[in-house]
């Protein structure tokens, strides 16, 4: 049994939001309701009433103090600030995928073609192509991030939820102007944390106010804080093409994306500009470029696989900053790229699984695809059989299969559809793994079965709402994600061990297939291709579902 599950259970044990130390004063950090906005005045007069309350202002970083944590939170909503003028010219929602096509390019990898692209294309008896779309997604952890920093002369102690304390450390250290050996950085379990969620804002936001105000300081974020102002996963928009010979044979493949930067702001923590405080006080920005293409075996004869990035929408302290996401854009890649060889399958009247094992060379990736589908009964089929489930609900299944780092996984969904309402149930999956060598199988299982989770909330539910001046998912009725009603009823993990292979890794691989293989098993439930996630009843609905 896990060391960390009894003290859990039990209650027994500190999280970082128990953290004391002598002197500490709460904060809460104090955010415009127009991105971009910075103070202009404040009112101080408008929380003489609550003790002991000290404003902290910094340049465009505005945070309340106080003893107690009940006051700092009222006198946070009680404190009356004019804001400057912004307008953050955020497109409207539904415009955000127009935006990507129309937005120039800041860095293009237009990757290495293999055989002559071109030239397959211009010969073609048939092209088929395809774009498909991916939102903005917040990390929405369990709880908004906390930290906490106590400065003692000329070194520092942080206390962190982040996964990474030694680069939040190093964060909190150049905030302090000191040697980044001065600073203590000391895990303590949080709220969650991967990719880079808010827990890095939190400790920078501490360490500034510990500098401002010189005493020990406890952020605590509100659940607006923590879904609306954390680092998102990027928006993205992915096209495909596929050259045909007369006898349907695939000559050529064309994919790609184009997005926001997957590292706008950097993962590790380690840089005040990545953060909003580092940034509220003019640091200096130096946003990454970063996206990517899918990670295949496919043997097409030509294939050119390309991505750019565009400009983010608001360059400094906003709420659309975007950075990783677990499996930084590997669902949305593959979501595109496992959806296009269904589609193309289907054009040309073959079983989707056929066609896969027709072009995947590897032969580790051939044994997951084998191994998943024979383990899942998949029913070969040239086009989408809209079964009955009875009850007025179709049925289907759909399959998808990626490469990450050295890791080969494949899936197999089945979906249940209500036909009135469009509500989507990813009932089963079955998952083959191989991630060479095996060290903790049951440890593996459940890492899997948490990525097949998650990646299904992100898949049906996540998308992040915003209007032309701030994100306005700021809880879970305004973002949802995956309730226990809606977990698969079964996931089956088929682990293939390579003893003779190091391990490669399994914690984000399986998100990869995912919303790939339920928007296949929407395909074949009920002859509806969805090119948009999240898959909500209001787009099976709009597509045509009956």
């Amino acid at each position: 049994m896990r060391r960390d599950v009894p003290w859990k259970v039990m209650g027994t044990g500190d999280y970082v939001v128990d953290i004391k130390v002598p002197g500490m004063l709460h904060a809460r950090v104090i955010r415009p309701e127009v991105a971009g906005a910075v103070p202009v005045e404040v009112d101080a007069t408008s929380v003489k009433d609550i003790p002991d309350v000290q404003i902290v202002r910094e340049k465009g970083f505005l945070a309340i103090v106080a003893p107690r944590e009940w006051d700092a939170i009222r006198a946070a909503d009680q404190l009356k600030v004019t804001w400057s003028d912004s307008t953050p010219n955020f497109p409207t929602q539904a415009g955000i995928f127009d935006h990507l096509r129309n937005a120039k390019s800041v860095h293009r990898e237009p990757g290495e073609d293999v055989g002559d692209v071109d030239a397959a294309f211009a010969g073609a008896a048939k092209v088929i192509e395809a774009a498909y779309e991916w939102p903005f997604q917040s990390h929405a952890s369990m709880g908004p991030a906390c930290a906490v920093v106590e400065i003692k002369g000329d070194s520092a102690t942080l206390w962190t939820g982040s996964q990474k304390p030694h680069f939040a450390a190093a964060g909190v250290a150049a905030i302090l102007d000191m040697p980044s050996e001065n600073v203590h950085g000391i895990w303590v379990p949080g709220p969650g944390s991967y990719g880079r969620n808010d827990a890095g804002d939190a400790a920078a936001d501490a360490a500034l106010i510990a500098k401002l105000t010189g005493k020990p300081i406890r952020v605590q974020g509100m659940r607006k804080d923590g879904t609306g102002w954390d680092p998102k996963g990027p928006a993205s928009i992915h096209t495909a093409r596929a050259a045909l010979d007369k006898d349907g044979n695939v000559l050529a493949w064309h994919f790609e994306s184009k997005g926001f930067s997957r590292v706008d702001v950097n993962s590790n923590e380690s840089a005040t500009r990545d953060t909003l405080a580092g940034q509220l006080i003019d640091t200096p920005l130096k946003p990454g470029v970063g996206f990517g293409v899918p990670e295949e075996s496919y043997g097409f004869p030509a294939k050119r696989k390309a991505w750019e990035t565009v400009a983010p929408l608001l360059d400094r302290a906003s709420p659309l900053r975007t950075t990783h996401l677990r499996d930084p854009v590997g669902p949305q890649i593959h979501f595109a790229s496992e959806s296009f060889m269904d589609e193309v399958a289907y054009a040309i009247g073959v079983d989707p699984l056929e066609f896969r094992l027709k072009y995947i060379t590897d032969p580790r990736d051939i044994a997951v695809v084998k191994a998943a589908t024979e383990k899942a009964g998949w029913q070969a089929r040239t086009a989408a059989r809209r079964q009955s489930a009875g009850d007025g609900k179709f049925k289907g299944q759909g399959m998808s299969y990626a490469q990450r780092s050295g890791t080969r996984v494949a899936v197999v969904c089945e979906v249940e559809i209500e036909s009135k309402t469009g509500r989507i149930w990813a009932r089963k999956f079955t998952v083959a793994h191989d991630c060479g060598m095996i060290v903790n199988p049951r440890q593996l299982t459940h890492t899997i079965e948490g990525n097949i989770v998650q990646a299904i909330s992100r898949s049906v539910h996540e998308e992040v709402q915003f209007d032309d001046k701030n994100v306005t998912s700021v809880d879970w009725e305004t973002y949802p994600i995956l309730d226990i009603t809606e977990t698969p009823e079964t996931i089956d993990v088929v682990l293939i061990d390579h003893k003779e292979l190091p391990p490669s890794g399994a914690g984000e691989p399986s998100m990869r297939p995912v919303a790939a293989a339920i928007a296949n098993a929407i395909f074949d439930a009920t002859g509806v291709r969805i090119r948009q996630a999240p898959f909500t009843p209001d787009k099976l609905k709009a597509a045509g579902l009956a």
